[in-house]
């Protein structure tokens, strides 16, 4: 019978250089000029409950300089930065995750932030975490 260990230790040390990987990748991230986004606390309202997050409302510079594609869905149009235009949002790969149990069918509903109904448009990637800890994006004219 053959030992097993030579394939855990291969798994292991995998999985260490994968890990490697992933924040090496988070940490090229450019970061976007602090004049293009504010950084706030936005409350989600879903089902009679609410939650504070942190979120961000951005200019179109920051994500032109961040260079970060979305997971899922689109990006913000330069109409979307527009006022009088149906108000959208993106939210992260955690939030997505938490909140919404990673159904990819979030593309394209209302939820509510702040009272207000945004359609979700897109789903960052878990590498993208600008600036830290913000779960929502919504544009703001700049």
């Amino acid at each position: 019978m053959k030992s097993s260990a030579p394939l855990a230790v291969a798994g292991v040390l995998g999985c260490i250089l994968i890990a490697g990987c992933f924040r090496t990748r988070e940490a090229n991230v450019p970061s976007p000029p602090a004049t293009s986004y504010q950084v706030g606390s936005f409350e989600l309202q879903e089902s009679g409950s609410s939650q504070k997050i942190r979120g961000a409302s951005v200019t179109p510079v920051f994500f032109q300089s961040a260079k970060i594609p979305t997971l899922l869905g689109r990006g913000f149009l330069p109409v979307d930065y527009g006022s009088g235009t149906q108000q959208v949002v993106m939210v992260s790969h955690r939030l997505w995750q938490k909140r919404f149990r990673g159904d990819p069918r979030i593309i394209g509903i209302s939820i509510r932030v702040n009272g207000q109904a945004f359609t979700v448009i897109g789903i960052m990637p878990t590498t993208f975490n600008v600036p830290p800890g913000v779960d929502i994006w919504v544009p703001t004219a700049g």
